[in-house]
């Protein structure tokens, strides 16, 4: 009795078919040579580059391709004549190399821009891009001799962590660098790599179908993950023409690789951020804001004028002025200026300002307002906000005023008989202590009398007191109504090393 075995229980040697399993292309190949050797073939004629490359824009010589030895017949002969005449294949020979040396800088643009995206980086010096892609090539070209493999990739996760793109090769086409990206799911090799740290793998044809879904056709590869503060952002592959036993050394080589490489970028993402994240556009955003606060000059009541100057050697100021009717009436000038002249000191100004503006609603005395703005800088940083102010209260009727200063803050009296002063500074600015020790004192301005006060950048430009009064005495005898204007004209040439900030008031 003969049994027969179902069909579906044979075992079936696949020996035929299992050439055929590998569908990609192998590792070294490189289109521009496939299409030399295949215009030889086609055109009869053979590139004879001299001492230059195809793939270089240079005159090239076209020679015949030479005929079989060991033809006998006159057929034979003829079957080794050039279908293309000279000229014409001297033509395409031209457009080929043209068309050669755009796909070569075509290849060293998404190498550049790959290198650039693998560092995580924003938008570099085109020096700066190259060098990056340099140095990923020279790395990988170092490792490739190490591992003794033929070449080498580095493939990165996207933002969403599902595809895998290649950023940077040794020994591949160049047109690898412009595949599409692979998922990662269903990719064995990274996927184990990311968990293992290194996977290796000596035999890739081993079964009848990929299980590791390798990138590129090889006998064998080694995949390492890459590590970025603790999170895998992609994958480092080794690839081998031939079939290796891969040991531990190798497996060690590939883990320093691997290392050597989320270094490099890392360190390329944090050096392209400081070269980048320029405070340019804040400070800029800055400077308007500031500007954008500062009340123009105006008539604040009737025959009483009021006028304000910043000007800063920097971009920014860390004083200001402001002007004001209070509830009952009476006229308010302030200027203030802080200590710290970097942005720092520009917070702590706009804070003192919030909070005299916040204090001017109700009744109160110089002396009062200041030890009120004082506590306010005092209480909401823990961080020395030292700001110079003065504040200046006057009845429009009887030109009688009171003034309080703390800190560098300066201010005259001036007229078209001479000037004098009305208050000095002191070494006491606001939040120095919490007892604050301001100066203080009472005037009365005349009809034709102005009032200016100003920071000690004047004097620290060189400008005294005699200048600014004897300026402010030649604008009232000319009945300028802009002394403050006046003051600036003939200040025009003198160098600004300091912040120089003033407010005048004028009684008409």
């Amino acid at each position: 009795m003969t049994k027969t075995i179902p069909h579906y229980l044979r075992v079936h040697h696949e020996t035929a078919s299992n050439q055929n399993v590998q569908t990609k292309a192998p590792l070294a190949k490189d289109s521009v040579n496939d299409f030399w050797h295949a215009y030889n073939e086609a055109t009869g004629w053979r590139i004879d580059a001299g001492n230059g490359s195809p793939s270089i824009k240079a005159r090239v010589q076209l020679q015949a391709a030479p005929g079989n030895a060991n033809s006998r017949d006159t057929s034979e002969t003829k079957n080794n004549t050039p279908l293309v005449n000279k000229l014409s294949a001297q033509r395409l020979a031209d457009s080929a190399t043209a068309l050669a040396q755009q796909l070569a800088d075509a290849h060293e643009t998404i190498r550049i821009q790959n290198a650039e995206l693998a560092a995580r980086c924003s938008v570099v010096p085109e020096s700066s891009q190259r060098a990056l892609a340099d140095r990923l090539s020279d790395s990988l070209a170092d490792m490739v001799t190490a591992m003794k493999c033929d070449a080498a990739a580095i493939y990165l996760l996207d933002d969403d962590t599902e595809n895998l793109t290649m950023r940077s090769m040794h020994g591949l086409p160049d047109n690898r660098l412009a595949a599409p990206p692979r998922q990662l799911q269903g990719s064995r090799g990274d996927l184990e790599a990311m968990v293992q740290g290194v996977v290796m793998i000596s035999d890739l044809h081993e079964l009848s179908f990929d299980t590791w879904s390798c990138p590129e056709n090889a006998s064998s590869a080694a995949c390492a993950s890459l590590v970025s503060s603790g999170v895998p952002i992609g994958t480092l592959w080794f690839y081998f023409s031939e079939q290796q036993s891969l040991e531990d050394s190798h497996a060690a080589i590939a883990q320093l690789a691997a290392n050597q490489i989320a270094m490099q970028l890392q360190s390329a993402s944090s050096d392209s951020s400081l070269q980048t994240t320029t405070p340019d556009h804040n400070v800029d955003d800055l400077a308007q804001w500031q500007f954008a606060g500062l009340p123009m000059g105006t008539l604040l009541a009737p025959d009483w004028r009021v006028d304000g100057m910043i000007e800063s050697p920097q971009p920014w100021a860390t004083g200001w002025h402001a002007w004001d009717v209070l509830p009952d009436g009476t006229l308010m000038i302030a200027i203030a200026e802080a200590e710290d002249k970097s942005i720092a000191g520009s917070m702590s100004a706009a804070i003192a300002r919030a909070a005299l503006e916040s204090h001017t609603g109700y009744r109160h005395t110089p002396e009062q307002l200041l030890q009120r703005v004082s506590d306010t800088l005092w209480q909401t940083n823990t961080m020395d906000q030292l700001t110079s102010l003065m504040y200046v209260r006057i009845n429009p009727e009887t030109g009688e005023g009171e003034i309080a200063s703390a800190g560098s803050m300066i201010a005259m009296i001036a007229g078209r008989y001479g000037y004098r002063p009305a208050i000095a500074p002191n070494d006491s600015p606001l939040a120095s202590r919490i007892d604050l020790n301001c100066t203080a004192t009472t005037f009365r301005m005349s009809a034709g009398e102005v009032l200016m006060a100003y920071g000690d950048g004047f004097g620290g430009d060189g400008i005294d007191q005699t200048t600014i009064g004897n300026q402010l005495r030649q604008a009232m005898q000319a009945s300028d109504n802009c002394p403050l204007a006046s003051v600036r004209r003939h200040l025009v040439d003198q160098p600004m090393n300091h912040e120089r900030g003033a407010v005048t008031i004028l009684r008409q």
